[in-house]
Parts: structure tokens; sequence; C-alpha cells
């Protein structure tokens, strides 16, 4: 009897559990529409990035700042190199080569042009002779300008990213040998290729291949010192 009442109370209970209600499950995030909603803002943000973008041309005003570090290769000018012997007869270096910084200043008046002020600072060391020789260096100013047709740019105030034209100006050249300066003051002219990359629309960078036509025809004497040549440099250009 005990024993049918125990069995009659487990049923009991189980029609009472299978009847009584239970809580609704939460509902499932939709996975669907999830991935729309990370769409939209993807979306969001790339549009609000090309406003600023839009934003910041229409302020522009066309002006490029450039800085570059580089070398010039006086061995590549079209001049004699007699001074390479007259210089390693005397125990000095070759000057084959000199590191040079620019800085440049340029306007964009239409979209496939660029105007502009070039300048340039360019230091070579010829070393010693050894004894009472002293140390030789060459010191070269540069002050010129600059004009260069701009390809695929269809908007001035953007930077473009190639250009091809000629550079042309003066240059002060100064050898300081044991105390005592020499100086002149000649032309320069030449060739310019330039290229704007791996930037935004504000900042990229930079690179300049320069061909100088340039020679001090007595710097040493009746031996003249080519200061011309290839010029590589690389930096950053600012679009304003």
């Amino acid at each position: 009897m005990q024993q049918l009442v125990k069995v009659s109370a487990i049923a009991a209970l189980g029609l009472l559990l299978v009847a009584s209600p239970r809580p609704a499950r939460a509902a499932e995030p939709d996975d669907e529409e999830t991935e729309r909603e990370k769409a939209d803002a993807a979306k969001a943000e790339a549009e609000q990035a090309k406003a600023e973008v839009e934003a910041r041309f229409a302020r522009a005003v066309g002006v490029k700042l450039g800085f570059r570090l580089g070398v010039r290769f006086l061995q590549s000018a079209p001049f004699s190199k007699t001074y390479v012997n007259v210089l390693g007869a005397y125990g000095y270096g070759t000057l084959s080569a000199l590191l040079e910084a620019a800085g440049d200043v340029g306007v964009s008046p239409a979209s496939w042009l660029d105007l502009g002020v070039h300048t340039g600072y360019a230091f070579g060391n010829g070393g010693t002779s050894g004894g009472s020789g002293g140390l030789l260096t060459l010191h070269v100013l540069e002050v010129g300008g600059f004009a260069c047709g701009i390809f695929g740019r269809s908007d001035r105030r953007r930077a473009g990213n190639y250009g091809v034209g000629v550079e042309g100006g003066m240059m002060a050249p100064i050898l300081l040998l044991r105390g005592d300066a020499t100086s002149a003051r000649l032309p320069y002219v030449g060739p310019v290729l330039l290229a704007r990359f791996f930037g935004d629309s504000t900042v990229q960078t930079a690179v300049h291949v320069r061909y100088l036509v340039a020679n001090w025809g007595d710097a040493f004497g009746s031996v003249g010192l080519p200061l011309g040549g290839f010029s590589v440099s690389v930096g950053a250009n600012l679009s304003l």
C-alpha cells in the first residue's frame, strides 16, 4: 500500500511539472541583423572620413611645402674631373659626393602646374692631407626656382603623384682649408623628376631626382670643380 502511495505521488509530481508554464527563453540575437548593423556602421565611418577629406580640400589653398635629404654625385657632372687628380696629389679625398638638404615652397596655379622657390645646402668633406695640411670642406648654398608639370591630378589643391620640370638659380660655394675661405657665385640649371606617394591628403613621401649643370671654373686656381650632377633626395611633402 505504501509503495502504491509513493508511485502515485511521483506520478502527480511529474504531471505538475509538465503542466506548469515554462519561462520563455530570451530571444537569440539575429546574426544577419548584427552583420547589417556592422556594415552600416562601417559605411557611416567611411562617409565621415570622406567628408573630412573633402572639407580639408575645401580649406586648402594649393600650397606645397617640401623637406628632403639626399646625395649629389659630382662625378656625374658634365665637366672635367681634373680636380680629382689635384686633390689626390695633395692627399685629400675626391669630393665625389655631397650630402644635401632642401626646402621648397610651391603653389599650384593650375591642376597641371606647380611653381615654387627652392633653397638648399650641400656639404662635402675632403678629409686631411696629413701633417699640417688641414681639413678641406665644401659648403654650397642654393637659392632658385622651379616649374613642374604634374600628371594625373584633377584638383590643384591635391598633391599629385608625378611631375617633370626644370629648376634653376644661383649657387654660393665656399671652400674652407686651414681657416682660409674661397667662395664664388655661379648659376645652375637642370631637369627635375618628382614623385609623391605613400601618404594621405596632407602629408606624402616625396622623392626628387635632379640633374644639375653647374661648374666652379677656378675653384683650385686654373682647375675647376663641378658642383652639379645627379641628385637624389627623399623627404616629405605637405599639401596645405
